[in-house]
């Protein structure tokens, strides 16, 4: 028998994506302008969550629904070992796996009845919710870039092309409150001042080997340390520095469309086969 023809089984889940949609979205505002999400955030998702499970678990079991739903542990507890590598291997901040090991546990399945028409296009041949979740966010995530290269073509901002999808100007004297790696050099000598961009090559090298970045957080906690740069950086003007969305905004856009529009790479193979 399928429980997704029950709401009241489905309904513990709805209200575990309601209360963890809030805890995301005030997660990604802290993210934003702190770049730090506060631990105690999570706790109010949990406690609710919690509770939420057990109504769902026992309600699944006095339906007679476990055998339905039972292909739903492994897979819970596969994602949850993944999203603990992925930050012990320092492949995802400590943030992004605490939503996502969330999701994957209060909310294994899309919370809906056919009858209510979500997700709009229809759900995915598996029912795994976190899936699709991470689905939609590595997806959004890709198409940041190509979000920034139309918002440089309309304010105008000029540079080497690929510097058009990896990041924006910035004003050189409120730098330090903007959120970003530098992607300019700076030299006062005795013949003037110029200016160059990083290469490409160089700047992605030194993301992955930890090189000789600047990050706009370090002007803002050292300014005492960068002062030189901070100097330099007024006298250019603008400065261009490559975007810094945390990933915590990508899942949480991701969970949100899963919800209502259901599993991007169903919608794409659909398209494609059209």
């Amino acid at each position: 028998m399928d429980p997704f023809s029950f709401p009241p089984i489905m309904l513990p889940l709805l209200i575990n994506a309601l209360v963890l949609m809030v805890t995301l979205l005030y997660g990604c505002r802290e993210d934003i302008r702190e770049r730090a999400v506060p631990v105690v955030m999570w706790y109010p998702a949990a406690a609710v969550g919690v509770l939420m499970l057990i109504w769902f678990w026992h309600s699944v079991i006095t339906s007679g629904d476990l055998s339905y739903m039972m292909p739903l542990i492994p897979l819970i507890l596969f994602f949850v070992i993944a999203f603990y590598l992925f930050t012990r291997f320092h492949l995802m901040g400590m943030a992004d796996t605490k939503a996502l090991i969330l999701i994957t546990i209060l909310v294994p399945c899309f919370p809906f009845v056919p009858l209510a028409g979500y997700p709009l296009f229809g759900y995915p041949p598996y029912v795994f919710l976190p899936f699709s979740v991470l689905f939609n966010a590595v997806v959004l995530n890709l198409l940041l870039p190509v979000a920034f290269f139309f918002i440089n073509i309309v304010r105008g901002n000029r540079a080497p092309l690929p510097y058009l999808f990896l990041g924006y100007p910035v004003k050189g004297e409120d730098i330090a409150d903007e959120f970003g790696i530098v992607m300019e050099n700076f030299e006062e000598t005795g013949e003037g001042f110029t200016r160059s961009f990083i290469p490409v090559r160089t700047a992605i090298r030194d993301m992955l080997t930890g090189g000789n970045r600047i990050y706009t957080k370090s002007l803002k906690e050292n300014p005492e340390k960068y002062r030189q740069e901070l100097e330099l950086y007024k006298k250019a003007g603008t400065v261009w520095i490559s975007y810094g969305v945390p990933f915590l905004i990508p899942i949480t856009a991701g969970f949100l469309t899963a919800m209502i529009f259901g599993d991007l790479l169903m919608v794409l193979l659909s398209l494609i086969m059209i």
